[in-house]
């Protein structure tokens, strides 16, 4: 007989491991509503960033006057189009007579963002300028996901391209 001693029992009790189960099933699921809206901030950031960058690459091939290989005898500068439609852009030279190569490169952003703001923009040669159509509307705004999200790109009469909503 076994007077005074009790029996130690290891284990958990089933309200224990509910608990247990509970926080960590709330802590998963901000965890993974953390991680989507991390996930579409950076999409958008990511297509703005790659939107400048082939501005940048636009407005230095035109400050430079590098002419394309090929017929391109006066060069006038270099134009940014964007089919606000099928969220792509293209980069293409403007000569005198007209070039008849191909675009400089292309680009899309991913089909859930959205693009709103000039259609084309044209850095000139020399630094002569920058020229919008619609005109005088230098900015563009890369959104998504209802419009929770959104980057701004803004480009000053001089050229100076500036990304907001840091």
């Amino acid at each position: 007989m076994n007077y005074g001693r009790r029996s130690i029992k290891f284990g958990f009790t089933l309200i224990e491991i509910l608990v247990v189960v509970s926080v960590m099933a709330i802590l998963s699921s901000v965890g993974f509503a953390s991680y989507i809206n991390f996930s579409r901030s950076q999409m958008v950031t990511q297509a703005a960033g790659k939107i400048i960058e082939d501005l940048r690459l636009t407005q230095s091939l035109a400050a430079n006057n590098q002419k394309p290989e090929g017929d391109c005898s006066t060069l006038d500068g270099y134009s940014f189009f964007i089919n606000k439609s099928q969220k792509t852009y293209k980069i293409e030279v403007n000569c005198s007579p007209a070039y008849g190569g191909d675009s400089i490169r292309t680009g899309s952003v991913p089909s859930n963002l959205a693009i709103t703001g000039f259609n084309k923009i044209e850095f000139k040669v020399l630094t002569r300028g920058v020229v919008a159509t619609p005109p005088g509307s230098l900015i563009l705004t890369v959104s998504g996901f209802g419009g929770r999200w959104s980057k701004t790109i803004r480009i000053d009469p001089g050229g100076a391209i500036k990304l907001e909503n840091e």
